[in-house]
């Protein structure tokens, strides 16, 4: 690899996180989510990050720059956790959560005392690498459970959860793992370990690409638990006990009659309130009662009525029906949304299911 490529591979993480931060402070005062601002944070922190990689790969660090480079390694996955809080908590972190910031605080005093004092701040690197690690864990598994737990509470609340499930960043999450073992790696073998010049261009290429992705669904992630206060979810509340167990059940059957009398399933954007409001109780204990008696969410419940409302479709074999209009009249938002729950529920595709008939 010539010195050229050498150094487009050694800047493209920085070069990445440049750009989605420039984008992201373009449209800081366009979007409403608080959650964007910690985003662009997290791009800020990520940037200076890589470029200190770069200085290094290029043979240009100096011991200021390691300085901060242990900072923002230190930083940049606390930064993320508080972006993630941001979105699955209806209130932004308060002062008392950025605690999670101390470690990336305590690298840079502490090195910058080393650093004033003619020292070296490599003598740090052994102890700050332990710390990145067990830093890595614990941001990695808090992040995991808030992102489950909210997911359950989004379709605990809504059936359509297109554009509000945080399924998409769930999924770049468990790439984000790779970013972390990656990470672990470099901390515990050193970067100087990926200075031979093919070596390079793997991690080069799998940060870009990862951060990539992560900043592209944060940019278009609109829906936050703070959206989901103002529908005006309620706090979840404790499973009811074994001595409302008839009651529960009656309320299941009141909800299935509800729906099959009333075919209350094929309201477009159906929420847990609707059906509340139509048989006056409480949403949350509906939510609970669901939960309880039939062992599944609140949105896979109603698009259980939805497929089978559209299989009856399907089975009258209309030649002016197509899927997607089936989907559409059996009050599912999409066809996304439809061939989805249908495969969910059935095993099979609409037209695998239609085709067996």
């Amino acid at each position: 690899m010539n010195a050229t490529l050498y150094s487009i591979f050694s800047s493209l993480p920085f070069c990445i996180c440049l750009g989605w931060w420039v984008i992201l402070l373009l449209r800081r005062g366009t979007v409403s989510s608080p959650a964007h601002r910690y985003l662009s944070i997290f791009a800020l922190a990520c940037m200076l990050l890589y470029f200190c990689h770069a200085a290094f790969f290029n043979g240009e660090e100096t011991p200021a720059l390691r300085v901060l480079y242990f900072m923002c390694n230190l930083s940049v996955y606390p930064l993320f956790w508080l972006y993630i809080r941001a979105l699955t908590e209806p209130e932004l972190p308060k002062i008392g959560a950025w605690w999670v910031m101390v470690p990336g605080l305590v690298a840079g005093v502490a090195l910058t005392v080393v650093y004033l004092c003619g020292g070296d701040p490599g003598v740090l690197d052994v102890p700050f690498r332990v710390l990145f690690v067990l830093e890595l864990i614990l941001v990695g598994i808090s992040v995991a459970l808030r992102l489950s737990a909210f997911d359950r509470r989004v379709k605990n609340f809504y059936v359509d959860t297109e554009h509000k499930s945080l399924q998409d960043m769930r999924s770049l999450f468990f790439l984000l793992i790779l970013v972390l073992a990656l990470s672990v790696l470099m901390s515990t073998l050193g970067r100087s370990v990926f200075m031979a010049r093919l070596l390079l261009i793997v991690p080069s290429v799998l940060f870009s690409t990862l951060l990539f992705g992560i900043f592209h669904v944060g940019f278009l992630l609109e829906y936050t638990a703070a959206e989901m206060a103002a529908g005006g979810q309620e706090e979840e509340t404790p499973a009811p006990s074994e001595a409302d167990e008839r009651e529960q059940q009656e309320l299941l059957q009141r909800i299935r009659e509800l729906m099959e009398s009333k075919r209350l399933y094929l309201t477009p954007g159906l929420k847990i309130s609707d059906v509340a409001e139509a048989l006056d109780t409480n949403r949350t204990y509906i939510s609970a009662c669901i939960n309880r008696q039939s062992g599944m969410s609140f949105s896979d419940y109603v698009n259980g009525f939805r497929v089978r409302h559209a299989q009856e479709l399907m089975r009258r074999k209309d030649p002016e029906l197509t899927l997607a209009q089936i989907g559409i009249q059996s009050g599912f938002s999409g066809d996304t949304s439809f061939f989805r729950n249908f495969k969910k529920v059935t095993g099979q595709t609409p037209s695998e299911w239609l085709a067996a008939q």
